[in-house]
C-alpha cells in the first residue's frame, strides 16, 4: 500500500463515481479550490478504505499523525508515509526530497506533470462520489498516472475537502489491462469530528 499511488498501491474508476447525466444533488465544491484542498492533510484526518488487491479484500486505514516543518506524516497500517504540501499541490516526500506529486495544480482537465517512470494528468474535474453514509460529493477530480516497467495505470478520485475516495490500478497483461487493486472510501473522520 504505497502512497496514494496505493501508488494509496492504494495510487478510481466508476465504482460509485459517475460523470455526466443531469446535475445530481450533493455537496458542491467551494470556489477557488487549490490542489491541496483535494487532499486535506491536517492532523486528525482519518480514512478507512475497502481494498481489493490481487483478489484479497482488506480494510486499510490512513491517519494524519502530525505536521512538522514542511512535512506531514500519515500512518498507513504499519507504514509511515510522508507528504509535502506545497503551493503547487501534495507530493510524496522521500527524506528531504519532494517526490512525485499525487495531485498538482492547476486543477483543470488535461493538466499534466512528470512522475517517476511516467506521467500524471487530470482526466476529470466533474466526477461525483457518494459515501455509503449518503454524503454525495460533486466536482471530484480524477488523476490518472501512467507508468512503465511494468506498464500500469492508476486512477485516483479526489473529492474536494475530503481527500482520496476511489482508486483503481491496472497492469498491462499482454494486449489487455488487468485490475490488480481497487479501493473505495468506506468512512472518514475529520479533525472537527473529534472535538
Amino acid at each position: 500500500m504505497r502512497p496514494f499511488v496505493l501508488g494509496i498501491a492504494l495510487a478510481s474508476l466508476a465504482l460509485g463515481c459517475a460523470t455526466g447525466g443531469g446535475p445530481p444533488a450533493g455537496i458542491m465544491p467551494r470556489a477557488n479550490l487549490t490542489a491541496a484542498d483535494y487532499y486535506p492533510l491536517a492532523p486528525g484526518w482519518k480514512w478507512a478504505y475497502d481494498v481489493e488487491k490481487d483478489g484479497v479484500n482488506i480494510l486499510a486505514t490512513y491517519v494524519v499523525l502530525e505536521h512538522s516543518g514542511d512535512t506531514t506524516f500519515v500512518q498507513a497500517g504499519d507504514e509511515r508515509l510522508a507528504y509535502a504540501v506545497t503551493a503547487n499541490g501534495v507530493a510524496q516526500k522521500e527524506g528531504d526530497r519532494v517526490g512525485d506529486y499525487v495531485i498538482k495544480g492547476p486543477v483543470q482537465v488535461g493538466a499534466e506533470w512528470p512522475v517517476e517512470g511516467g506521467r500524471a494528468r487530470i482526466a476529470s474535474v466533474t466526477s461525483d462520489f457518494k459515501l455509503d453514509s449518503g454524503e454525495h460529493y460533486l466536482g471530484c477530480v480524477i488523476v490518472e498516472v501512467t507508468r512503465t516497467d511494468p506498464v500500469r495505470i492508476t486512477r485516483t478520485t479526489f473529492a474536494p475537502d475530503l481527500g482520496p475516495v476511489m482508486l483503481e490500478m491496472q497492469v498491462q497483461d499482454g494486449q489487455k489491462f488487468v485490475t490488480v487493486t481497487r479501493a473505495r472510501l468506506r468512512a472518514v473522520t475529520r479533525p472537527t469530528d473529534t472535538l
